[in-house]
């Protein structure tokens, strides 16, 4: 492949994703793009920027895995997601682009003990 065929690769590219700015800008600015790992055991979400925000690991996957499977399920939700995050790919998983808030879904946080001792 040449260089003149990659820069019009990437002009039309650059020219899709100016279209979907465009489209839903506030998405853009303050969406949270998702990426799961292809097991499904490990979610983590980006700004539009490709900055980690937020991970998600499912119950018992730390139990059921070793360190290494573990990290390459981190890599792998996080490569997902802001390859969803460089392409402004808001329909990635079905869903719209979700918006962070301030609130806090405390269905999606373990309750922290009071001390290391409990």
């Amino acid at each position: 492949m040449d260089a003149q065929h990659r820069i019009e690769e990437s002009m039309q590219r650059l020219g899709r994703t100016l279209e979907k700015a465009r489209q839903d800008p506030r998405a853009v600015i303050d969406g949270a793009f998702r990426g799961t790992s292809p097991s499904g055991a490990v979610t983590v979400w980006v700004d539009s920027l490709g900055r980690l925000e937020r991970v998600r690991i499912e119950p018992g996957t730390c139990g059921d895995c070793n360190e290494t499977h573990l990290a390459d399920e981190l890599r792998a939700a996080n490569a997902a997601a802001r390859r969803a995050a460089e392409e402004l790919d808001f329909e990635q998983t079905g869903d719209r682009v979700e918006t962070r808030s301030d609130e806090v879904n405390e269905d999606e946080f373990f309750e922290e003990p009071d001390s290391f001792l409990q």
